[in-house]
């Protein structure tokens, strides 16, 4: 992929799988083979810069895009469906995860690397029973401390692949206040002039979201330069346990997740079970799988 416009679709596809929950922008990059080059680019980034500069561009300005405007796709989607998009994107991580897999072992295998996967899952599992049993796990209205969490968030999930952010927020509560942020202003703007209100002052109402904004971006931005170096200095040293600790933290927050809706629907009095949305959630979830498994041989083919 050394062209301008490959690099930005890649990007697209990045970002798309960082907002995504089930998928990971981080295992894209992987299964891209750009990944590593992307982090060499950003951590040795002043010693050739020019060259670095054009490599991380394209990425950038796709990545950008991609998590924008699928943001607003999403955001329409849990209105309604909730548990159906639910059951999308847990198909997406199960099927990444021979993906993950691999990745795991690719610099050889070790029969003590996987043990290394029990304290992902047991601490990434604690912290998703300690918010259910506080009621941690429900949605919650964001603040500044919240968003710039969440923006930290996704940074970390973009550079450790095979961990869905998306996942975490929704475990966290916050993924659909987050998603509302980015989302909520053409709203606000809309609402403004339907109450006839001049044009700057519908532009500026529009704007209402925007501190939140700045909070995810500063969260992001704290945590950029350490975890690059973190992960590329751990990933170097400890590849095969690091991966396992990783692939702990995926089963973790997959297993929370589907924990965390079964008990919203058992707690909605609106909700009725019938045997067809059993069939048609499998039937997704399946297709989730389908869909991540053959993504992800699609671009190791493309990367070939």
């Amino acid at each position: 992929m050394d062209s301008f416009f490959k690099r930005f679709i890649a990007g697209i596809v990045i970002g798309i799988g960082a907002i995504m929950p089930g998928f990971s922008g981080g295992i894209l990059a992987v299964s891209m083979g750009l990944y590593k080059p992307a982090i060499d680019a950003v951590t040795g980034f002043f010693k050739a810069p020019g060259k670095n500069f054009r490599f991380l561009l394209p990425l950038a300005l796709g990545g950008a895009l991609g998590f924008l405007v699928f943001m607003f796709l999403l955001d329409w989607l849990f209105v309604d469906f909730r548990t159906a998009v639910l059951c999308v994107f847990i198909g997406l991580v199960v099927g990444s995860m021979p993906a993950l897999l691999r990745e795991c072992n690719e610099k050889g295998f070790k029969k003590s690397y996987p043990f290394w996967a029990i304290p992902g899952f047991v601490l990434a599992f604690g912290l998703i029973v300690l918010g259910l049993v506080t009621n941690a796990g429900a949605e919650r209205a964001i603040n500044w401390y919240l968003a710039m969490i969440s923006g930290a968030i996704i940074m970390c999930g973009v550079l450790l692949p095979g961990v869905s952010i998306s996942f975490i927020l929704l475990n966290l509560g916050v993924y659909e206040s987050f998603l509302a942020v980015f989302t909520a202003p053409p709203k606000l703007f809309i609402a403004a002039a339907e109450l006839d209100k001049p044009f700057w002052e519908c532009v500026r109402a529009s704007f209402g979201t925007a501190p939140y904004m700045l909070f995810g971006v500063i969260g992001m931005a704290i945590v950029a330069v350490p975890a690059l170096l973190l992960v590329k200095k751990v990933i170097e040293k400890h590849h095969g346990p690091a991966y396992y600790v990783i692939f702990g933290v995926v089963v973790a927050t997959t297993l929370g997740c589907i924990v965390q809706e079964v008990v919203t629907l058992a707690g909605d009095p609106t909700f009725r079970f019938a045997w067809w949305k059993a069939v048609i959630w499998a039937a997704l979830l399946a297709g989730g799988c389908l869909l991540s498994l053959s993504t992800e041989k699609f671009m190791r083919y493309k990367s070939e």
